[in-house]
C-alpha cells in the first residue's frame, strides 16, 4: 500500500478512535490497495461478502438494482471517505446494492468479517466500528427524513451544499436518480436556479 494512502486512512480513523500502535498494525494488516476504472464494480449486487473500504482517490456510487434492470442511486463516496457494504453480515443476505466506480479510483479494501474479528482483542477498533455504523445510520436517517419532508428542490440544494466536491463529477442521470426525480425535472430545477 502506498504510504500517502495509509496516512490518509489513519488521519480519517484518528477522528473517530484513538488507536495504539498495536491497534494500527492489526487494522492496517486487513487492507489491500485496489484500483478500479470507470463503470467497474467494487461490489456487485447480490454478492454475499461484506467489505470495508477507504476511498483514496476517485468517486463511486452505491445503487440498488431492480429485477427489471432499473437502478436507483442511494449514495456517492469520494476521496477521504470510509464506507462499507455490510448487508451480508447485518441482514444475513447478499448485498442488495452494488458499488460502482464513476472515475479512476484507488481504494483500500478489507473484509468486514476480518475487521469485526479484531473487536475482542482491540476495544478501540470495536469503537471505530461502532462509530462507522453510527455514521451510516445518521446518513440513512437524514436521507429518509429528506424524502419524507423535503421537496425535490430542497433535496437538490442539500446535495449541492453537502457535496460540493462531487457535484461536477457525477452525471445528471446519476444525480437525478439519487434525488428521486427524472433528468428532465433536474434540468428544470437547475434552470430555475440560474
Amino acid at each position: 500500500m502506498e504510504q500517502q494512502y495509509i496516512e490518509r486512512l489513519l488521519t480519517f480513523v484518528s477522528g473517530h478512535a484513538s488507536l495504539t500502535d498495536q491497534n494500527i498494525a492489526a487494522f492496517l494488516g486487513l487492507f489491500r490497495q485496489l484500483r478500479f476504472v470507470p463503470k467497474q464494480h467494487i461490489v456487485t449486487p447480490s454478492v454475499e461478502r461484506s467489505t470495508l473500504f477507504f476511498m483514496c482517490t476517485g468517486c463511486a456510487r452505491y445503487y440498488y438494482l431492480a429485477e427489471n434492470g432499473k437502478e436507483w442511486n442511494k449514495a456517492f463516496v469520494s476521496e477521504g471517505m470510509m464506507s462499507t457494504s455490510f448487508a451480508a453480515d447485518f441482514l444475513g443476505s447478499p448485498s442488495p446494492y452494488g458499488i460502482q466506480a464513476l472515475e479512476d479510483t484507488v481504494l483500500l479494501m478489507a473484509s468486514y468479517e476480518e475487521f469485526e474479528a479484531l473487536y475482542d482483542d482491540h476495544p478501540m477498533i470495536e469503537r471505530l466500528g461502532r462509530k462507522l455504523v453510527e455514521l451510516v445510520l445518521i446518513s440513512k436517517m437524514k436521507r429518509e427524513r429528506s424524502f419524507l419532508q423535503d421537496s425535490a428542490l430542497m433535496r437538490y440544494h442539500d446535495f449541492v451544499a453537502q457535496n460540493p466536491g462531487i457535484l461536477g463529477r457525477i452525471s445528471k442521470f446519476h444525480l437525478a436518480s439519487y434525488l428521486g426525480i427524472t433528468e428532465s425535472s433536474l434540468s428544470r430545477l437547475r434552470a430555475d436556479q440560474m
